[in-house]
C-alpha cells in the first residue's frame, strides 16, 4: 500500500512538471505582436517555392565562446545579423536549450531588407560549473525556418579552502 502511495505521488508530481513547462506562445497579448496573417511567406502549394524573394538572416557569427568564466556570473552575448533578403524579416521566436540561457531582448518587428539588429542572450553560471555548451534556436519566416546559435565556455567553480 506504501509503494502505491509512492508510485501515484510520483506520477502526479510528474504530471505537474510536464504541464508547467508546457510551452505558450505569449505574443498574442503583446502590442503590436506579429500574425500568421502578416507573414508574407512566397509559397506555393503547386510551385516550388521562390527562394529569392524569401527574407534571409545572415548571422555576423552563428558561435561564441565565453571563455573560462567563475561560477555565479552572469554573461550577456549579442549575435548581430542582418535581412539579406527581398522582404521583412519577422522572428517569431527565440528560445535558450534550458532556463540558464535565455533570449532577453530580440526584434518584435518585423526586419526591413538591408536593416540590420540583433538578438541579446544572458547566460547564468550558476549551479552549473565545468563545460558549458548552449544553443539558442531562432525561429522566423526563412527557408529553413530556425537557425540555430551557440555558446560555448568553461565555468570554473569557486576554490574550497
Amino acid at each position: 500500500m506504501k509503494r502505491r502511495a509512492q508510485v501515484l505521488a510520483l506520477l502526479a508530481l510528474t504530471t505537474l512538471l510536464i504541464t508547467s513547462c508546457r510551452l505558450t506562445d505569449h505574443s498574442e497579448n503583446e502590442p503590436g505582436a506579429i500574425t500568421p496573417n502578416d507573414l508574407q511567406i512566397p509559397t506555393s502549394g503547386f510551385k516550388e517555392t521562390d527562394l529569392s524573394r524569401m527574407p534571409v538572416i545572415e548571422f555576423d557569427s552563428t558561435g561564441m565562446n565565453m571563455g573560462r568564466i567563475p561560477e555565479g556570473m552572469q554573461v550577456q552575448k549579442v549575435y548581430g545579423f542582418v535581412n539579406s533578403g527581398k522582404t521583412d524579416l519577422v522572428i517569431t521566436d527565440v528560445r535558450g536549450s534550458c532556463g540558464c540561457t535565455v533570449a532577453k531582448n530580440w526584434p518584435r518587428m518585423p526586419v526591413a531588407p538591408g536593416e540590420r539588429s540583433a538578438i541579446s542572450v544572458t547566460f547564468s553560471s550558476e549551479g552549473r560549473p565545468g563545460m558549458q555548451h548552449k544553443t539558442i534556436t531562432v525561429v522566423a519566416n526563412t527557408t529553413p525556418p530556425t537557425t540555430v546559435l551557440t555558446l560555448t565556455g568553461e565555468v570554473v567553480p569557486p576554490e574550497i579552502n
